[in-house]
Parts: C-alpha cells; sequence; structure tokens
C-alpha cells in the first residue's frame, strides 16, 4: 500500500479538532513512506488540499456549518483523486464523519477505509442507544431521559427533570461531540433546565439528559480489542469542555491513572465490552466517570478519537510504549 487519502474537516462542529486530528496523521503517515492526499469534503469535487487553514480556538456555529452542502460528500467520495488511493484514512469527527454516514458512501463506492463500519458508527454516536446496548450488557451506564425538539418544556415536565435527577443532570446533544453543545445543571432551576435543554437542541434534534455523576472523569482507549493505559483528565477549574480539551495547558491528565489495580483492569474490561457491544473495530475511546464508591460509570465511545497534540488516545499510547508514529501505523492496518 503506498496511496493513502485522509479525511479530515467536514462540516461538523467538530471541524477544526478534525483538521488537527487529520494533519497529524497524515503527517505522520507521510513520515513512514506512505504517499498520502488530504481531503475536506466540506468542498465536494474540489475537497483535495495542500495546506493547513488557520483554526479558530472556537468551535463554529451552527451558522456557519449552514453554508456547507452536505451532498458535497457524494461528491468528494466519487471523485476519481480518492477513489484512486488504496485505503482512506477517516479521521471525520461528528455527525456526516463519526455517524456512518461517510462509512456508508465508501462502502457503496468499494473503498477500503479505517475503523469502525456504518452500523457501529452510528450505535456509538447515537448516545441514548448506544447506552441501551450498554445497559443490555450489563455495563454500568447513568440514568437518562431524551427530549426530542419541539417538546413543550413546561413546569411539569422540568419538575419531573428535577426530582428524577435530584444529584444534577448532563445535558447535550444526543448525537454531539467534543463536548459542544453541553451543559452541567445542578441548581435545579427551572431557567438553568430549560436553557440548557435548548442549547443542546441548538446542535441536535434531541437532547440527552443523564444524571451528572460526582467523582473523577477518565477515559480508555481501546486498539484491537485491548484497553490501553486509564488516562484521568483534571480540568483546571470548570468542567471537561471544548476549551479545556483543546486548549494546551487548560487540562492535567495522568496516566496511568492513580487507581487501585483491581479496580483499574475492571474498567478496562468494561471498556473493552463497550467496544464490543457496538461492534466497533480499530481505535476507540471509552469515557468514564468514576464516582466516591470506586464505581464506574460508562458514558459514550467515540468510534473516531482525537489524534491531536492533546489528544488522549495518544497519550494512552505512549504510556503503553507505543509512538505516535506507531499508533497511526496501526490504524491503518485494521480496515
Amino acid at each position: 500500500m503506498t496511496k493513502v487519502a485522509v479525511l479530515l474537516g467536514g462540516i461538523s462542529p467538530e471541524r477544526y479538532i478534525s483538521y488537527r486530528s487529520g494533519w497529524a496523521v497524515a503527517s505522520a503517515l507521510e513520515s513512514l513512506g506512505y504517499k498520502v492526499y488530504r481531503f475536506d469534503p466540506a468542498f465536494g469535487k474540489d475537497s483535495l488540499i495542500d495546506q493547513l487553514p488557520p483554526l479558530p480556538d472556537e468551535a463554529p456555529t451552527p451558522q456557519q456549518l449552514a453554508a456547507f452542502d452536505p451532498r458535497n460528500y457524494i461528491a468528494c467520495i466519487t471523485d476519481s483523486d480518492l477513489s484512486s488511493c488504496e485505503l482512506v484514512v477517516n479521521m471525520l469527527h461528528g455527525p456526516y464523519g463519526e455517524d456512518g454516514v461517510v462509512q456508508t458512501l465508501l462502502e457503496l463506492c468499494g473503498i477500503p477505509y479505517t475503523g469502525s463500519n456504518a452500523l457501529a458508527c452510528r450505535l456509538a454516536m447515537d448516545k441514548a442507544r448506544a447506552k441501551l446496548l450498554f445497559a443490555a450488557s450489563g455495563i454500568p451506564t447513568p440514568a437518562w431521559v431524551t427530549i426530542e425538539q419541539g417538546t413543550a418544556l413546561t413546569n411539569e415536565l422540568l419538575d419531573e427533570l428535577r426530582e428524577q435527577f435530584r444529584m444534577g443532570m448532563v445535558v447535550k446533544p444526543n448525537s454531539g461531540g467534543s463536548t459542544i453543545g453541553i451543559s452541567i445543571v445542578t441548581s435545579g432551576n427551572f431557567d438553568d433546565i430549560e436553557e440548557a435543554i435548548r442549547y443542546a437542541w441548538s446542535y441536535d434534534h434531541t437532547a440527552l439528559v443523564e444524571a451528572y455523576i460526582p467523582g473523577r472523569e477518565l477515559t480508555v482507549a481501546v486498539l484491537n480489542n485491548q484497553a490501553l493505559p486509564i488516562v484521568e483528565i483534571i480540568p483546571q477549574g470548570g468542567f471537561y469542555d471544548y476549551a479545556h480539551k483543546y486548549r494546551a495547558g487548560m487540562s492535567e491528565y495522568i496516566v496511568p491513572a492513580p487507581l487501585d489495580e483491581m479496580v483499574a483492569e475492571f474498567i478496562g474490561m468494561l471498556a473493552v465490552s463497550a467496544h464490543r457491544a457496538l461492534g466497533c473495530r480499530g481505535i476507540t475511546r471509552v469515557d468514564f466517570r468514576l464516582d466516591e464508591d470506586n464505581q464506574p460509570w460508562c458514558l459514550e465511545v467515540n468510534t473516531i478519537p482525537g489524534m491531536t497534540e492533546t489528544s488522549l488516545v495518544p497519550k494512552a499510547a505512549q504510556a503503553a510504549g507505543i509512538s505516535f508514529v506507531e499508533l497511526c501505523q496501526r490504524l491503518i492496518e485494521v480496515h
């Protein structure tokens, strides 16, 4: 294999993070001797790019993303420049890249690609349905409800949510990522709950309301059905939002996480179980909260985890003795 296409950018709220991930992976593959072509499907038949554009610190707004036509993905995938490549490395985060859409297009065109297949990606991206599979597989996950856009946010409904989630709630887009559109509400104030739901709706038709679990933030990279060392995330003030994830110095990462050996082994087992429950392959990242009783709670599986200089999977791989370049090599070996 010599010619590899890297998909990056896209039209999701994680567009700029995808650029950083994709560019880093493409550069690593070039260092291994591969001929790498970079494609941003947001631009359709003109998607082949050769320079990294300026990347703002803030995520693009829904209005900015609305300027892109999703049909451009079809023009990109069917373009002869891309179809002539022997493998597509998909580094598109979020909707249209991580939810089975681009995977389906690639499968229809008979183009091999990295990562989980279309079905696994759809299941993982739909957080509520993924949680159903976690629960069915005996994987503990916080209690949740979904609220569809257009639902009347009456005082009765808001009171029910406050009663159900007495310890607080996390409100987020059901199919989002990078903590975009997320709020943590612990006040019980009706206005705060309504504002959080409407904020999630600005990014998705479905808002997921989930029990807030006080405790430690942990994540586990799964590489070819094996758990890598656990990473503990300690944001410097506030919670682990978009800024804390992608701005250097705003979060501390400890790997391996300082955990009791049996607890760490159990969390690693749960991560692999969650990966398998959704039918994933290759590299994924499974996020957890660990409460004060050392009970882990599985939040979600990321089928195309970030691969930036501040991303968690490369940190876990490094702790396991796997360099970033070797990690990228392994990424393209499973497809």
